[in-house]
């Protein structure tokens, strides 16, 4: 019996302290020295907001990523670059923004991040709604190594790239 209670009574200790419950990216809330952007991303009125989580800034943290770019979902990877969008004042839930190849360029690494808002009602968005079908709310524009801005929209139920036919 005692060899029973004694690792019982650690793991209740350790969960009671956090160690072994690893938060998600939205509650953890963007690093101190980062920025959050403020906007209605998913057009439902409210202000949700975004904010950028470098790599392994927290390598404790679990949950699960979406990836607009292959349509799919997939665990959450603290040692790759995330956006996460948490949205507003009762809104279900949060969103953490994955994919692999295209936050490993190095436009993502160091200083001045390539996210802009993108106002719905902006004169620049009625150039995006011709790719963007469905778009809701305001968008945010990516940039890449090209010069060519990609747009992240939500279309009332899930987060999505659009890309214009520019030439770099």
């Amino acid at each position: 019996m005692k060899s029973f209670v004694y690792p019982l009574a650690g793991l209740m200790a350790g969960l009671l302290s956090g160690s072994l419950v690893a938060a998600s990216p939205c509650e953890s809330g963007p690093p101190s020295q980062g920025a959050a952007w403020l906007a209605d991303f998913d057009g439902n009125g409210r202000v949700d907001r975004l904010w950028l989580l470098p790599a392994a800034d927290r390598p404790d943290t679990r949950g699960r990523a979406v990836d607009p770019w292959q349509g799919s979902g997939r665990p959450y990877d603290a040692h790759r670059l995330a956006l996460v969008i948490e949205r507003g004042r009762g809104a279900p839930g949060c969103l953490v923004i994955q994919n692999r190849r295209f936050f490993a360029t190095p436009i993502w690494e160091g200083g001045d991040v390539p996210v802009h808002i993108l106002r719905r009602g902006a004169p620049e968005a009625l150039g995006w709604r011709r790719v963007a079908r469905g778009w809701r709310g305001d968008g945010v524009l990516l940039g890449t190594e090209a010069g060519v801005d990609l747009l992240l929209f939500w279309d009332g139920r899930r987060p999505r790239i659009a890309q214009r036919n520019e030439i770099p």
